[in-house]
């Protein structure tokens, strides 16, 4: 039986609203039923976008929430809570835009009181569906790397390093929380966690450096106006096992030199801007091979409509079929907690543990 979905916030950027539109489309299980954004420009814009239907677009969320079975909400991060919030009351399940919210004392809450409505709450972190993901998955659980020690990670967009793009949302504190830390950052603890939490444990410190490099931006109607969050942020991370972690993530950069870096005692394995994968071995000597071999993925490292179709297909099975699922709001509070303490490291210059997030 197919169940009748609704965007809310189509936006006017980046795209993420036809991001989820290709897993919605990708799975016979959902139908688009409805969209809304608060300029109403932008949702006529994007149904005419994607050759959808006109009859698609409601004036208010409480039309839109009369209209569906599930709700996905793709707006500001400080809306978040709002908008999950109303379709609470209607007992709708939600699957939400990364990060869950503003901060992880507001995530905490609204996964608490997703836990107590008793709703299917689900998260947009993607990443690990990706293909990539998937083998490096694979190579980890088959113990090929070994006891691993070192993981390096470098993730951003270079779109709004043109100090001409004016303020938007992201920019701001009061509607983004963090900026590119969290952006990006929240991806990054959630392919940790997904790689190496059954080997290496959770992350139990960081210590951060958040910067604002591009300081104003114009603004509709006014004068430049102030960016008030980060947008280049550089952490260090370590896990139970003591591995050692190193994320930089960034508003501004070049996208030259994105990619992973995972090292244990007996392989490292690494991703390149590219998407390709590769594994260098030791030798028998101890020493590391001259040589590295590329992966291929495979068609078992793939699934239909990608990472969000996935997405898109597990969160229509929690809500038609019971079924469980890690990405819920309470998982998304936990990789928040990470941000905050990377947030709260760079204002007090010191290592902070995890613990102290309350």
């Amino acid at each position: 039986m197919s169940l009748r979905i609704g965007i809310v916030g189509t936006g006017r950027t980046i795209g993420v609203a036809s991001d989820h539109l290709h897993g919605i489309q990708a799975n016979p299980g959902w139908i688009l039923s409805a969209v809304y954004d608060i300029v109403p420009d932008n949702a006529k814009q994007w149904i005419q976008q994607h050759n959808l239907a006109s009859a698609l677009i409601c004036s208010s969320l409480e039309e839109l929430l009369d209209k569906v079975d599930a709700v996905v909400i793709c707006t500001d991060n400080l809306s978040h809570g709002t908008i999950a919030r109303e379709a609470f009351k209607r007992k709708l399940p939600v699957l939400c835009e990364k990060p869950l919210s503003v901060d992880y004392h507001e995530s905490k809450k609204l996964a608490e009181e997703a836990a107590a409505v008793g709703v299917v709450n689900y998260m947009g972190m993607q990443y690990r569906y990706h293909p990539y993901a998937q083998l490096i998955k694979e190579i980890i659980s088959s113990g090929e790397l070994g006891d691993i020690f070192s993981y390096r990670h470098k993730l951003g967009g270079g779109r709004i390093g043109n100090p001409n793009v004016g303020m938007e949302w992201r920019m701001k504190k009061e509607t983004s929380g963090a900026g590119a830390v969290a952006d990006f950052g929240i991806h990054q603890v959630d392919l940790i966690h997904f790689f190496l939490h059954e080997t290496c444990g959770e992350i139990t410190s960081v210590q951060a450096e958040l910067a604002t490099f591009i300081q104003a931006r114009q603004s509709e109607g006014a004068s430049a106006a102030p960016v008030t969050n980060d947008d280049i942020a550089v952490v260090i991370a370590r896990l139970e096992n003591g591995a050692m972690i190193t994320l930089n993530n960034s508003r501004l950069l070049p996208q030259d030199g994105d990619g992973i870096e995972i090292v244990g005692t007996k392989a490292a394995i690494s991703m390149d801007q590219h998407g390709r994968l590769f594994l260098r071995k030791k030798n028998a000597d101890g020493s590391w091979s001259g040589e590295r071999e590329e992966l291929e993925i495979e068609e078992r490292h793939k699934f239909l409509g990608l990472a969000r179709g996935k997405q898109y297909k597990e969160f229509y099975e929690a809500v038609k079929n019971n079924q469980p699922h890690e990405l819920s709001f309470a998982y998304a509070a936990q990789a928040a907690r990470v941000i905050d303490a990377a947030v709260l490291s760079s204002q007090e210059g010191r290592r902070v543990s995890i613990s102290e997030i309350e």
